[in-house]
Parts: C-alpha cells; sequence; structure tokens
C-alpha cells in the first residue's frame, strides 16, 4: 500500500478515448485531478499535524516539484494547472532546479 499514490494519466486517457470523449474533454479532466493532486499536497505541508510530524516542507517540495514537471504539459496546450498563489511565489520556485534530457 502506497502512502502517496500518484495518478496514471496514460491509462485514463486510453479509458476515456475508448469511452468516446473529446481531447478538451480529456485534458480538462486530467488538469482538474492534478491540479487537485498538488494542491492537496502544498495545502496538507501547510497544516499543523505535518508540521509537527516534520513532513510538512517534503510534503510542499512535492507539490512544487510536481508542478514545476508539469509545466512542460502545459505549455503544450495538454494541461491547464490551478494551483495555489502562495505555492508560486519567487522564493519558493527559484529553490528547485528544473532540467530535461533531449534525446
Amino acid at each position: 500500500m502506497n502512502l502517496l499514490a500518484f495518478p496514471d494519466p496514460i491509462a485514463w486517457y486510453s479509458g476515456m478515448k475508448q469511452a468516446g470523449l473529446q481531447r478538451d474533454e480529456i485534458n480538462a479532466f486530467v488538469s482538474m485531478l492534478y491540479s487537485a493532486q498538488v494542491s492537496f499536497l502544498w495545502r496538507s505541508g501547510r497544516a499543523r499535524w505535518a508540521i509537527w510530524s516534520g513532513e510538512g516542507s517534503a510534503m510542499q517540495d512535492a507539490a512544487t516539484a510536481m508542478f514545476l514537471s508539469l509545466q512542460a504539459l502545459e505549455k503544450k496546450d495538454f494541461l491547464t494547472l490551478a494551483v495555489p498563489a502562495d505555492m508560486l511565489e519567487k522564493a519558493n520556485i527559484e529553490r528547485f532546479q528544473v532540467s530535461s534530457k533531449t534525446k
């Protein structure tokens, strides 16, 4: 049993395609799920229990890393992410380095 289960958008996409949904509907659904996951991790990281247990900053870092990783799909017009504004503060984003490999 995983503590955090990350969504599998490829399985969702193929399942929704078989159900006959259009690309825009699929994109909106996947965007909603990822936005909810990122927001949940960020807000849970600020909860008293998370701060008390020492996991608060780890959860917030995971949310920020997830958002920065998904931005590539946002730039390709596949996702539209809605995340908490305080997560996008310059001081938070600057702590991460985004790199990618090219083929």
